[in-house]
């Protein structure tokens, strides 16, 4: 909310891709394009506009010992000051469902959790509103610092995340993408992982940024759908 927003890419690259002329050419295509497109938005600040942000994203990176989803530095022209956001993106397809309403479940991977009732007043039930679930998995087959998880590949960005606080000039972010448009939040599956949300608290406590964003699918198209809460 301080500061400015962000505005274009200036440049998209992949690390993990080897560029040849062709799809060099390609690329250029694709970022001219976007760059066609995203001209009409406009990048502001609290004291005027500011068109001259450079934003530099680049995907696949490899930090330390594993490679990181996104990578993008902010650098101002004018000053040649820098900041780098690091983005680890995880994508969300379950979600929660009312009680008395949820089906019978139908197998060992079928996701079916029930959200838990709340109370307002004593007497009124607040208005359900579906909330996104990550992770899932038929079972915690894996295992993460001694502890059986779903996920130890989710656990271990988390902990990445968690190592770059160190550094002065990067925000880490894990990125909630909800792939559905029927949920309003998003929360850590501590039914299906414990371990995984006491993790992610542990690290959002210490300054990792936890984000969700929410998309729409419109005849084979995704579009942005909004930002949701991260319910930690």
């Amino acid at each position: 909310k301080n500061g400015f927003e962000l505005g274009p890419v200036n440049d998209f690259s992949n690390d993990k891709k080897k560029t040849t002329k062709a799809s060099a050419d390609a690329s250029s295509r694709k970022r001219k394009a976007a760059t066609a497109t995203n001209n009409d938005f406009e990048t502001t600040s609290d004291t005027g506009s500011r068109q001259d942000l450079q934003i530099n994203m680049r995907q696949q990176v490899t930090l330390g010992d594993s490679r990181v989803d996104f990578e993008m530095t902010l650098t101002d022209p004018k000053s040649n000051a820098s900041h780098r956001v690091i983005f680890e993106v995880k994508n969300v397809v379950c979600a929660d469902y009312e009680a008395g309403t949820e089906p019978v479940k139908s197998g060992a991977n079928h996701c079916v959790v029930v959200a838990q009732t709340t109370v307002s007043d004593g007497n009124n039930k607040e208005q359900y509103q579906r909330t996104a679930l990550f992770p899932w998995a038929k079972s915690r087959s894996q295992m993460f610092e001694g502890q059986k998880v779903c996920s130890a590949r989710a656990l271990k960005h988390l902990k990445n995340l968690e190592h770059l606080l160190s550094k002065c000039d990067v925000t880490p972010v894990v990125l909630f993408v909800v792939n559905r448009s029927d949920c309003e939040s998003i929360r850590a599956c501590h039914e299906a992982c414990p371990v995984f949300k006491e993790v992610l608290e542990e690290v959002v406590k210490k300054g990792v940024k936890a984000l969700g964003v929410r998309v729409r699918w419109i005849g084979g198209e995704c579009f942005f759908d909004g930002i949701v809460p991260v319910i930690v």
